[in-house]
């Protein structure tokens, strides 16, 4: 059944709510000889229910899509009964932060999302599905983009169908790339920026969550002042004017923070300043101290979200639970390069007057920034390849020191070697931070997860970063089980009620009684991950159900074939 999906609709927020006012099933009425049997009955689970308190024994009932009761339900009859056995069940876990904009039109089922428990992940950075000119070629995982609009890719998704809900920005850096052309180096005019508020309200209106940016610049001075800031980037007054279009319908604002080094801080403090004079909300991605230089900076930055909380600006963010890091060996060029998109890029990297100018800036980031806490090994020999389109054998899973060393190259020339070699298809893998740092992190009662990951399988094939499969897990497993950093009920609340409300999902992430049925069912003494950075395409242990919008997707452990998921709409959706 298909079911029309709204993130902000008026669903049941309590028991009492729920049977006073919506007429919702709940724990305290009788159950009554001959009503219709529930969808799915949870029988004997121990239920945190995403609000941070602790479990209590209970029976969950689903109907229709919703959450039908909560209680002792002996006598109930279910067409699906699952008896968990002493498990502990939850709201369905969300995910802040992906990366599967086109691997889910590859593969609806997102195994390595769905398996770890995640019910929803939030899509959008630097670029985003939508708007794009229909002859852009900007396709992946062979899926060639036939849409324009974010309602199109809404609809697309509707067709292929997903195991877990979506929900999508709309990206500042994808506005500026349709308005001023690819890899435009220079400030928007006046008309510029007016068409692209105009299409952020746009994709408002067709249901994006609201604007997202990834502000990180190699090769660039970021603060301060303004006038240093790269033309490839947006400024903060046009962050500004552009938030203030999402805000009037509802948005919320999400950042890769403009530097999470040297000044850490004032990234935090920039999109502090977005938030409060645009008046929206903001969520800061995959919160970092990158760097070797920079370890240390975390409760600094930390203390700064705070201030800024304090004085009533609605800030937050998310974390991995990683100390390693990963993105496209693209980002390594500096952004002056890049004017032009791709094919001129490559040029640049290929011309001799160039390259002298590019290997020292390349040299200079990437020996400042890489170093791996674990082993000692920095520069280079920090970055770990991924996937390459081309020859995956000769370099998937060695490091760019490693194979600058077989080819005779200095490893900073091997960038840009490999980049031509391989189209600009290059994704790697690189530590940069302290676990000290991470753990602070974890702890912090404002900070919700993401895995920066991509929903796939093993058939996708590389070596990525092992987050795609074990981010949730990972927390449950490692950080509350093992290392006691937090608690298991805080940890279900960050993964559940926390990141509901700042998405503007009033009707997901708590377990109540008139609430969308996303639910994950797992053993706390069990649950872990497996994925590794050597072999990360492994399925987490200790998740036996997840459950999307009422329908059994992972049943034992395994996928039932089921893809109920749907697009979710945030609150601007069918404005005027």
């Amino acid at each position: 059944m298909r079911m029309p999906v709204r993130s902000a609709g008026a669903f049941c927020l309590s028991a009492l709510t729920a049977a006073l006012l919506l007429g919702c099933a709940s724990a305290s009425q009788p159950i009554v000889a001959g009503e219709r049997p529930y969808d799915i009955l949870i029988q004997n689970s121990r239920v945190l229910d995403g609000t941070g308190a602790p479990w209590f024994r209970a029976d969950v009932a689903v109907r229709d899509g919703h959450i039908a009761a909560v209680g002792n339900l002996a006598g109930a009859s279910a067409k699906e009964v699952i008896d968990a056995r002493g498990q502990v069940l939850s709201p369905g876990f969300i995910d802040m932060h992906a990366h599967s904009d086109l691997s889910l039109l590859k593969d609806g089922r997102g195994m390595s999302k769905i398996m770890q428990g995640v019910t929803t992940e939030v899509i959008g950075e630097g670029v985003s599905v939508a708007p794009r000119h229909a002859d852009d070629d900007d396709g992946q995982y062979g899926i060639k983009p036939d849409w324009t609009t974010l309602s199109g890719y809404f609809d697309r998704l509707r067709a292929t169908g997903t195991s877990g809900n979506v929900m999508s920005y709309i990206s500042a850096g994808q506005l500026r790339r349709y308005v001023m052309g690819e890899g435009a180096q220079r400030r928007p005019t006046a008309g510029e920026l007016e068409q692209m508020k105009q299409l952020m309200a746009d994709g408002m209106k067709q249901g994006a969550a609201g604007l997202v940016m990834a502000l990180e610049t190699p090769g660039s001075v970021q603060f301060p002042p303004e006038g240093d800031l790269s033309p490839a980037m947006p400024t903060t007054d046009e962050l500004i004017e552009i938030s203030k279009v999402a805000a009037q319908y509802g948005g919320i604002y999400a950042t890769h923070l403009r530097d999470q080094g040297e000044h850490f801080e004032d990234g935090v403090r920039e999109a502090a300043l977005i938030g409060e004079k645009a008046g929206i909300p903001v969520e800061i991605f995959h919160l970092k101290a990158a760097g070797r230089p920079n370890f240390g900076k975390m409760a600094p930055a930390l203390a700064t979200l705070h201030e800024a909380r304090a004085r009533g600006i609605d800030i937050a963010a998310d974390v991995y639970p990683y100390i390693a890091a990963a993105h496209p060996l693209s980002v390594e060029i500096p952004r002056w390069a890049h004017e032009g998109g791709t094919e001129k890029m490559l040029q640049r990297l290929a011309d001799p007057a160039l390259r002298p100018r590019l290997q020292a800036e390349v040299r200079k980031y990437m020996t400042t920034k890489y170093y791996n806490e674990l082993t000692g090994a920095s520069g280079a020999d920090a970055v770990i390849v991924s996937s390459v389109p081309k020859s995956p054998g000769k370099y998937v899973g060695k490091t760019l020191g490693d194979i600058a060393r077989e080819q005779g190259k200095d490893p900073y020339e091997l960038v840009l070697d490999l980049s031509i070699e391989q189209d600009n298809k290059v994704g790697i893998v690189m530590y940069y931070m302290s676990e000290k740092d991470m753990v602070l992190a974890l702890r912090d009662p404002f900070i919700s997860f993401d895995s920066d990951g991509t929903a796939a399988s093993p058939e996708f094939g590389g070596r990525p970063h092992p987050r795609w499969y074990g981010t949730f897990p990972r927390v449950l497993g490692h950080y509350v089980r093992e290392q006691k950093v937090l608690s298991l009920e805080d940890a279900v609340r960050r993964m559940t009620s926390l990141p509901a409300q700042r998405l503007g999902l009033m009707d997901r992430g708590i377990l109540r009684p008139g609430m969308w049925a996303d639910l994950v069912l797992f053993d706390p003494d069990r649950v872990i991950d497996k994925a590794s950075f050597e072999s990360p395409h492994q399925y987490p242990e200790g998740i036996s159900h997840v459950i999307v919008n009422g329908v059994t997707v992972i049943r034992e452990g395994g996928h039932s074939g089921k893809l109920p998921g749907q697009p979710l709409l945030g609150r601007g959706a069918g404005s005027p």
